[in-house]
């Protein structure tokens, strides 16, 4: 796969990248949000503690909790505590990890978007999504949210990839491998997200189903593996079980609604999502709506002579945000982050529907493509400043 950037800007990228990563050390940052303090202090503690003690974090006196921390497995917390063993500040390293997970999401995102729109929208998804509200919410924070996000963007390209070349086939097994480390059981979005890319096609990538399949399966077995070798690794640091205390736990708070007993709490559950996704992707969420409207005597046709690829596209991204509303109803535990995800793929559908919708848009940002390439660099750079002077700008909804 060519990069859709050239190696200026990427290297422009990068400096950007460590240079908030200098400030956030410089400045001693730390983030307000509760899951964010809480696996920056945990991350902490691990990084005082031998290796063979990094997969049992505990709770330590945080949030008032005592005993093993077995929300999730201990993923998040691996990479921050290798950067704190080699010298940066052990709370900040947490933060330094969501950043970079969240830039390597934004340009993961420009990878797909160029996959399927071409690489002037590509670019141009770089700028838009980032003043999106979700993305001044969780500019810099230290929870799952990011790395959950790349590691379905990475198995979206791998899954592209595979069907050309074996050489994808790792990086498939990475991802979902990471997803079930990171987060547990939410790794289920991830396994929805792939299968209904693979579904819908939206790249039109298709030529060995037999490899895509023999792929997946090899992948399946790579996680599971490393399930049994975490449990394994788990028992030895604690003398427990990880995985069937943390599967308890998680389909506890498991609901399934029926038309008779739960309908409230599912259809309450449903707007709290929608919600969500309709402020979170704004404006973008809205320019749907608005090109619903402005074309609503010609869709029909304004949909057939767009291109295969942006039809895929919109039926993948609008399907997955559906498919997550579905998905995550149901349970009893609920919150905005888990829809976090999905408002990146309706805030990436809408961004690109913005540039068919409002040409003078599209055809400013072509102009800047040419002329500016790293213009997005600046503008992540500006806001990356703002978030850390004055805080995280836009309000959440409560």
């Amino acid at each position: 796969m060519r990069p859709f950037l050239p190696a200026r800007v990427l290297a422009a990228w990068a400096a950007a990248l460590l240079f908030v990563c200098l400030l956030i050390g410089l400045t001693g940052f730390t983030s307000e949000d509760p899951d964010s303090a809480l696996h920056a202090a945990l991350s902490a503690r691990l990084a005082e503690l031998p290796v063979a003690q990094w997969i049992a974090p505990e709770w330590w006196g945080e949030w008032d909790s005592e005993g093993l921390y077995r929300e999730h497995p201990a993923g998040i917390f691996l990479v921050p505590v290798l950067l704190a063993q080699a010298g940066v500040p052990a709370v900040q390293a947490s933060y330094m990890v969501g950043v970079a997970a969240g830039l390597a999401a934004l340009l993961l995102l420009g990878t797909l978007v160029t996959r399927v729109a071409g690489p002037a929208a590509g670019w141009a998804v770089l700028s838009l999504l980032q003043v999106m509200p979700v993305a001044f919410i969780f500019r810099i924070r230290a929870n799952h949210e990011y790395p959950m996000l790349v590691c379905l963007l990475l198995a979206l390209v791998a899954i592209d990839g595979v069907q050309r070349s074996w050489k994808w086939a790792p990086v498939l097994a990475v991802a979902l491998t990471t997803a079930l480390l990171v987060k547990g059981a939410f790794i289920v979005l991830v396994l929805a997200g792939a299968g209904l890319w693979i579904l819908v096609d939206p790249a039109r990538r298709r030529a060995s189903l037999a490899r895509l399949a023999l792929a997946l399966a090899l992948s399946a077995g790579v996680v599971a593996v490393v399930a049994w070798a975490y449990d394994l690794a788990y028992l030895h640091a604690t003398g427990q079980r990880f995985w069937w205390p943390y599967w308890q736990r998680q389909m506890g708070p498991l609901e399934v609604a029926t038309p008779f007993d739960n309908a409230a709490m599912l259809a309450s559950h449903m707007g709290f999502y929608l919600v969500r996704l309709l402020w979170h992707p704004a404006p973008w969420s809205l320019a749907i709506a608005g090109a619903v409207w402005v074309w609503r005597g010609r869709l029909r046709d304004v949909w057939r002579g767009a291109s295969p690829g942006a039809r895929r596209g919109v039926v993948f991204a609008l399907g997955f945000a559906a498919a997550s509303v579905v998905i995550l109803s149901p349970a009893s535990r609920f919150a905005e982050r888990y829809a976090f995800s999905a408002s990146f793929a309706v805030g990436t559908c809408g961004a690109v529907v913005a540039l068919a919708l409002w040409p003078r848009l599209g055809a400013w940002l072509e102009r800047q493509h040419q002329a500016r390439p790293a213009l997005p660099v600046w503008i992540w750079t500006a806001l990356m400043l703002a978030r850390l002077v004055v805080g995280p700008l836009l309000p959440r909804v409560q």
